[in-house]
């Protein structure tokens, strides 16, 4: 990821992105009983490598399903915005506190107490990558009232 080998850039449909991770992540999200779900349907198009779309959005998804409790919910939306795609992933899993949101993109960095299996990569390589498309990373919580959830936003200049 972190080479800077040239990569063909086309226009790349986002719902194309979302059916192709949720095909390889489904049985992750079944075996746990989780719902996932695609909300919008802007029809969204950027132009990218379509392998670092799918790289950030199944890292996404991915961590998502680790961290969301079993029964839980994860959604994937879209839409666009003064000429941005702003994808989201939003779960029902314990959220991740500000304190935390600072470190969790660094390489091998792990959130202390959880028991999900993994190297700490995910979320360095969705940064690395989208620092290289041009793209923003924006953390938060599903429900900020309740601060439950964690919802990842991240912001791409638009193909059209």
């Amino acid at each position: 990821v972190q080479s800077e080998q040239e990569k063909p850039v086309v226009a790349v449909p986002v719902e194309r992105i979302y059916r192709r991770v949720l095909e390889d992540l489904m049985p992750l999200a079944t075996a746990k009983n989780i719902d996932i779900g695609v909300e919008g349907t802007a029809e969204a198009e950027i132009l990218a490598n379509e392998i670092d779309l799918i790289t950030i959005v199944r890292n996404l998804v991915d961590n998502a399903i680790r961290y969301t409790p079993d029964h839980g919910r994860i959604d994937l939306s879209e839409h666009v915005n003064e000429g941005r795609v702003v994808l989201q992933v939003s779960d029902s899993g314990p959220g991740i506190s500000p304190e935390e949101r600072n470190r969790i993109f660094d390489p091998f960095y792990r959130i202390a107490g959880n028991g999900a299996i993994g190297s700490g990569l995910g979320l360095s390589i969705v940064q690395t990558i989208a620092a290289r498309i041009g793209a923003q990373v924006h953390i938060g919580y599903s429900d900020e009232a309740a601060q439950t959830g964690t919802c990842v936003t991240v912001t791409i200049r638009s193909f059209a």
